[in-house]
């Protein structure tokens, strides 16, 4: 697997150095950081050495401006930068080294120099959870399934839901499934680091911010929504993708073709039995008998409304749901 050659020139080692351990030790792999702490040594690094991506102090920059070449160059900014170099990206220094790294991959992915990264992650498997008879209970099933599996194992969130309400969870940024949606469609190459810069964390899921959008999210196509789902498959490190169906515009038989097992949340009442059914009707006369075979229909433990505050969602895993879960998973 390849990974991307990431200098860090600073005259602070300790910073340098501090920042070089932490992304080396990262599972990821998508950077190898090395460090240039002396101004001596740097020039020597720009004359014979590949780098891709260089992150350099602005001082530093302009005494050796002439040397640097092709390279993906960020400033490291402890405030504001000269003027004449506010036209080049740059991350600020002091910040927590996840946010340095999104917004490294976002600036490299608009570069987009022709070539691919991928790693064939052949073992990884989609969840899908769909109920045309639940709502919150649904996503509260599905975050909490989410967190628990992160426990042990690298997995990815997707909510595909028209109107999902998510955007509340801790974390979340001006960025959403929506623009990564609208990367893919200028056939650029970087994927995998635009797919990073943009993905946030509750507690050890990590998760893309929803659509929020009602008009964009209902303008993507199922073949965007299946060469989403390849790449993530293909070209990422997860292990378990879930995804939290919606109506998808009526394209969720064509993405639930792709999940290996299905959880179907429903209610014991009438009219909510009467809705599974039909929607499974809806299925078979779709020619999905092969849907229908990967289904698992669940009566979820009786909870409060909730949740009320967005620190609840960090507690899913530790209520009755949670241990409903651990159980299923158990089976």
């Amino acid at each position: 697997m390849k990974s991307t050659r990431l200098w860090i020139a600073d005259p602070e080692a300790s910073y340098a150095d501090a920042f070089r351990e932490y992304v080396n030790l990262k599972k990821s792999h998508l950077f190898q950081v090395r460090m240039c702490t002396e101004q001596e040594e740097l020039g020597k690094v720009l004359s014979s050495e590949e780098i891709e991506i260089l992150l350099i102090s602005a001082k530093w920059y302009e005494i050796f401006k002439d040397l640097i070449r092709n390279e993906c160059v960020i400033f490291l900014s402890e405030g504001s930068l000269p003027r004449e170099l506010g036209r080049y990206p740059s991350v600020y220094k002091y910040q927590s080294v996840e946010n340095i790294l999104r917004e490294i991959m976002y600036y490299y992915s608009e570069q987009d120099d022709g070539e691919c990264y991928t790693q064939i992650h052949k073992d990884n498997r989609v969840i899908g959870i769909y109920s045309p008879s639940e709502g919150i209970r649904k996503n509260k099933f599905a975050l909490t399934l989410g967190q628990i599996l992160a426990e042990d194992r690298n997995v990815l969130y997707l909510n595909l839901e028209e109107c999902s309400g998510l955007s509340v969870i801790p974390g979340g940024s001006h960025w959403n499934l929506s623009d990564l949606v609208y990367y893919l469609r200028q056939d650029k190459t970087s994927f995998l680091y635009r797919l990073n810069s943009m993905v946030r964390k509750l507690d050890h899921l990590d998760y893309i911010p929803p659509c929020e959008s009602y008009t964009d999210f209902r303008q993507v196509t199922v073949e965007e929504w299946q060469r989403l789902l390849h790449l993530i498959r293909t070209q990422s490190m997860y292990d378990v993708i879930i995804l939290d169906f919606g109506n998808l515009a009526g394209h969720e038989v064509d993405l639930l073709r792709q999940c290996g097992g299905i959880y179907v949340p429903v209610w014991p009442d009438l009219i909510s039995q009467r809705r599974v059914a039909q929607w499974e009707e809806h299925i078979q006369t779709s020619d999905g008998m092969d849907i229908l075979e990967k289904l698992q229909k669940l009566e979820l433990p009786e909870e409060g409304m909730g949740p009320y505050r967005e620190e609840d969602l960090f507690m899913l895993p530790q209520q009755e749901l949670g241990s409903f879960v651990r159980g299923l998973l158990q089976e």
